[in-house]
Formats: C-alpha cells, sequence, structure tokens
C-alpha cells in the first residue's frame, strides 16, 4: 500500500525530483514521507510524519536517491517509522511495501548481536539483516546475493529496495507487492506504481517475484531469485500518458474521474465485443464459477452475480476476496474463477487467485492495470482501459466492470445486441447525470444532509450492489456512517435506526422491484425518514427526486453516479479531502 519510487543516473537534484514522483504516488499513503540520496558514501535522508502537502528537501545533489509515503503498519505514524531506514554504519538504507511476518524473531536476534534500532518498524530488520551479510564487501554481486538471502528470510507479502552507498546502486526484491523498472538512454528508475513513471521512461519491466533487479549506472540487471543466475530483461512501452496523470482543470482527481466515466463506457461499448466473447466462452465451458472482488470491485462482482442470473439465467457465484480462501474447497480443475481489481494488486484478490490455481482452477481477470500482478497470473485478462485512477475511491474502474459483466451475461444469453443497446443508453444516462443541473441538485442534497451522522441507502434485486456502494462511497469519503441494505430487510432490525431527519437514499428503477422498495421507502418515511429517491420517475414519497435515465439493465451504471457525486460534495461540504480519505490507501497490498 506504500508509495516507492528510485532513482540513479546523472547527478541532480535527485531530492527534489523523488519527492515530486511521491506526490504522485501519495495516494497508495500519506501516513509519512521520506527521500534518501547517497552523498560521499552515506545516506541523507529527510522524513516527515503526515501528508507531504507543499513541503520541500533540502538535500544535495546525487546521482541515486530514492523515496516512500507510508501507510503505517507497524509502529505509530512518526517522523522515526517514516522511511527509509538506515543500517548502524549509514552505508544502507531500505524503503518497503508490505508486512514482515517474522520480524519481531529477526528483530531479537540483531539486537542480541548488538544491531541498535532507531524505529518501531517491521522494516528496519532489513537494513540491519542486509549490514550483517555484507559486512564489508564492496562488490556489486555480494550485495545483490545478500539482498536474495535476505529476503528470502521475510515472511509475508513485500517489496524491498536497498540503496547501497558503496556500490551505489539500488537492489529490490518483491514477493506479491508490486515493483516496475524503467529506463530511459540517461537514468533507471523504480516504483511501486507505473503512475510514478509517466515523464520520465517510455518503457518498463514489470519486476517477477522471482526475480531480483539491480539499478546502477550501466543499466537494469535482472537476476533469478533462487539461482541468482542472470535473466534477459524485457521491457514493454509504457502507455500512460502525462495527461492520464493531470487534473485537468478539476478541483480533485475524483470528480475528474467520475466525469471520465462515459468516456470509458463508450469505449467499452465499441471496442470490447472481443474480449467479453472470450470471457463468456469461459464461463460457459466452465462448471463452477466464482466472482470474487474487495471493496468496490466486490460490489461489482455481486452486481454481475445478479446480472448473469437476470439475464443469462446462469448461476455464477459472489465471494468477497478476502473470504474466498474459507470457499475455496469447492474449487476443482473445471472451475472458474473471475477476479475483479482496479490495481491487480490487491493482497487478498491475489491470494486466492493463488489458490485457485493450486486448485488448477482457471481465472479471468477484469483489471485496469495492464502488467500488474493479477494481469500476469491471469489466464485471461480483459483490461478496463480506464486510465489511472489517483483519487482513494474507485469510481470509473466499478462502472467499468459492472458494464463488462453486463456485456457478458447479453452474450450468454445470446442477446449481445441488447446488452450493447442498453450500455449505449446508459453512456447518455450516465452524461445526463453528469451534467450541470443534474450536479448542481446532488450538491444541494450535500448542502442538506452534511451535518447528519447517519445515512442510509436501500435498493432490491439488481440495485442492492449499488445501494452497498453508494453507502461505500458516502462514508469512505464524507466520513458520515452509511450503511445500504437490502429494501426487505427493514423490518428485519434496520428500522430500528432511522428517526427525525435521517437521510435515507431509495434506488428505485423502473423494474419489477419498484413497488416493493416503494413500500420500503414509506416505511422509512413514516418514521421520520428523509427520502432521497434515486429514479427514472419522480414519486410521492421523496422528499427530494434525483432524477435517472431508464436504461434497463444497465441501471447500475447511471444509479451509482448520483451516490458518487454526493460522496465527492459531502466531502468538500465537510472540509475534507475528496482524493485522501484518512487511513485509506489506493492499492491494497497487505492483509
Amino acid at each position: 500500500m506504500c508509495g516507492i519510487f528510485g532513482y540513479i543516473g546523472p547527478q541532480c537534484d535527485t531530492g527534489l525530483m523523488v519527492l515530486d514522483a511521491l506526490r504522485r504516488l501519495e495516494y497508495r499513503g500519506y501516513d509519512s514521507w521520506g527521500v534518501g540520496v547517497a552523498v560521499n558514501g552515506h545516506v541523507q535522508v529527510t522524513k516527515r510524519a503526515g501528508r507531504i502537502g507543499d513541503a520541500s528537501v533540502a538535500l544535495p545533489e546525487a546521482s541515486i536517491g530514492f523515496g516512500h509515503t507510508r501507510w503505517a503498519t507497524h509502529g505509530g505514524v512518526s517522523d522515526e517509522n517514516a522511511h527509509p531506514h538506515l543500517d548502524c554504519t549509514g552505508r544502507f538504507a531500505v524503503i518497503h511495501n508490505g508486512i514482515i511476518e517474522n520480524f519481531r524473531a529477526l528483530r531479537a536476534r540483531l539486537e542480541g548481536a548488538g544491531h541498535v534500532f532507531r524505529s518501531e518498524t517491521d522494516t528496519e530488520v532489513v537494513s540491519h539483516l542486509i549490514e550483517e551479510t555484507v559486512r564489508d564487501s564492496t562488490d556489486p554481486e555480494t550485495v545483490v546475493s545478500a539482498v536474495r538471502t535476505v529476503f528470502g528470510m521475510l515472511r509475508g507479502l513485500n517489496a524491498i529496495i536497498v540503496l547501497d552507498t558503496a556500490t551505489q546502486q539500488l537492489v529490490a526484491a518483491k514477493n506479491v507487492s508490486p515493483l516496475v523498472v524503467g529506463r530511459n538512454e540517461n537514468a533507471s528508475y523504480i516504483a511501486s506504481d507505473a503512475v510514478a513513471l509517466v515523464g520520465h521512461v517510455d518503457e518498463v519491466h514489470y519486476v517477477e517475484d522471482d526475480e531480483v533487479v539491480a539499478l546502477s549506472a550501466s543499466g537494469v540487471r535482472v537476476y533469478d531469485g533462487q539461482t541468482g543466475e542472470p535473466r534477459p530483461v524485457v521491457f514493454i512501452p509504457l502507455t500512460l500518458q502525462p495527461a492520464d496523470t493531470s487534473l485537468g482543470g478539476f478541483d480533485h482527481y475524483l470528480i475528474k474521474e467520475i466525469h471520465e466515466q462515459p468516456r470509458v463506457l463508450r469505449a467499452i461499448a465499441e471496442n470490447y465485443a472481443e474480449p467479453v466473447r472470450r470471457l463468456a466462452a469461459m464461463i460457459r465451458e466452465s462448471y463452477g464459477s466464482f466472482l470474487i472482488g474487495c471493496g468496490t470491485a466486490s460490489y461489482a462482482a455481486l452486481s454481475g452475480a445478479y446480472l448473469f442470473s437476470r439475464i443469462a439465467r446462469r448461476h455464477v457465484n459472489f465471494a468477497v476476496g478476502s473470504e474466498f480462501k474459507y470457499q475455496e474447497h469447492f474449487l476443482t480443475e473445471r472451475s472458474l474463477v473471475i477476479a475483479l481489481s482496479q490495481s491487480g494488486e490487491t493482497a487478498d484478490i491475489i491470494e486466492a487467485v493463488m489458490a485457485a490455481k493450486r486448485a488448477g482452477a482457471r481465472v479471468a481477470a477484469l483489471v485496469n492495470v495492464p502488467g500488474s500482478t493479477l494481469d500476469r497470473l491471469a489466464d485471461f485478462s480483459i483490461h478496463l482501459g480506464a486510465g489511472p485512477e489517483q483519487s482513494v475511491l474507485s469510481t470509473k474502474a466499478y462502472t467499468a466492470k459492472v458494464a463488462i459483466l453486463m456485456l457478458t451475461a447479453h452474450v450468454l444469453n445470446g442477446s449481445e445486441h441488447v446488452g450493447r443497446e442498453h450500455l449505449w443508453r446508459a453512456v447518455d444516462g450516465v452524461e445526463q447525470a453528469l451534467a450541470p443541473a443534474s450536479e448542481r441538485r446532488v450538491q444541494e442534497i450535500a448542502d442538506r444532509i452534511a451535518d447528519q451522522e447517519h445515512c442510509f441507502v436501500i435498493g432490491r434485486g439488481l440495485s442492492y450492489p449499488t445501494a452497498l456502494e453508494a453507502a461505500l462511497k458516502i462514508k469512505e469519503v464524507s466520513y458520515i456512517h452509511a450503511e445500504g441494505f437490502a429494501g426487505g430487510e427493514l423490518k428485519h432490525g434496520v428500522i430500528a435506526l432511522v428517526e427525525d431527519g435521517t437521510p435515507c437514499i431509495v434506488f428505485s428503477p423502473l423494474d419489477e422491484t419498484r413497488d416493493d422498495i416503494l413500500s420500503g421507502a414509506m416505511e422509512m418515511r413514516s418514521r421520520g425518514g428523509f427520502i432521497i429517491g434515486v429514479s427514472p420517475e419522480a414519486e410521492e414519497v421523496f422528499d427530494v427526486h434525483v432524477p435517472v435515465a431508464e436504461v434497463g439493465d444497465a441501471s447500475p451504471l447511471v444509479g451509482v453516479i448520483p451516490a458518487q457525486l454526493l460522496g465527492y460534495y459531502l466531502a468538500v461540504r465537510r472540509g475534507l479531502d475528496p482524493d485522501k480519505p484518512r487511513n485509506l490507501a489506493k492499492s491494497v497490498t497487505v492483509k
């Protein structure tokens, strides 16, 4: 979940360059940050608790350096616990993403041998282990071998980069946690996300779990993580452009990415016929299919389960990614696991996919990041094509997943043309929901309910996952306690929470659920609830009507837009940062 960036090349203001790159990666963790550069045989470090903001660094020019943004796991949020972490001599510095599960035993041994620790983190054991393993050698290959040896001592899903001032190299290894290397004619770079490399390089190498990589003035070297034998380095083009990572005139990335959804859905309607047919064929050939995802991706997966039932008359199982390992006993060689992830690096999803592969099951992925761990593990991937999501909240990747699953269900039903027609109607419907007048309506609602402590959201059938996703969007960015429920569950306990003035959002498309969901809305209103109806048609029970287009099976795509906007405007109204909610990070690479 932490952000990592490293550079080796011509001498320059490396500290400033690294800090600028960390700003792009701060969505991966913003509890603290740090920058280190190698000067005169030692690492000079600036590190601080808190967000980067408009911070600057006053470090000497250097030809090698790296930096880190932290999402705290071991040790509190403090300057001392920020990365990088040094060994006793100051020769080695380490940055790290992940959790070293056996760090206590390693630390106890190192302290017994006389090593002095300056932090509470698990990360610091790596710098001391490297120091102890390399000792006084200044052979670059000895350092590479030491990193390989030390990384083998660490339990858990981790990525480490070691900066060695003596040999002037960065040496890295990973297990699931992502790393990507980039190069140009003058310099080499390494990062936890290709977004940080945009504008620096045109080609990248995604580091594999069984590789150790070394960056030096002579270029990039790759070694087999088990044997230490050299491997060829395979670079592929970096397709991201600087415009993909800019705000483009918007105040925040969240609102920019919400407004990019018509473009994303339009591209799926125009270009995804062949991959959707391939996914449908894999489902057709399987005996037992599973949709898995975490957070927002889980609600897209649950929408898929409803869509396959409703459209294709096909049962596709749904499981939350972090819970899937407790159901993996059902997997056989005929099973298909369809894994949904924006980043392709979510630890719980990767763990579930690896369990599926051990059982011999096939894996399909709906993933937004080409070259990510999930993309490389899957037997078949559909790239969402949504472009970078730099807000922590996922928006356009969610609608892309739901659109692809809806089209797949229609292919299975033999009604592909109907699915595409619904998707085109949804493109128009999303544009209408994002029109200035529609957006102002949602902003007015945000102004009205911004001081509330609780909000409840209901939907039935295909709208139930939308209600869950709407509640997630509101609570994760505005910190208002929001809960989504199946509308029929109100009388089974939920309605006890509704009191005078409680905001209650009701998703009411023109489908078979309408009469029942409106009945639930009336029950909440009778208890004093303030009813916000998201529906193609107004109803007397609605205190406020948020109109959305009638788009048939694509209703989740238009229904979620007002919820995304509401979350954004609630955060702005409450003086919060919509792009960086507290305690959250974009890519959940730890369990």
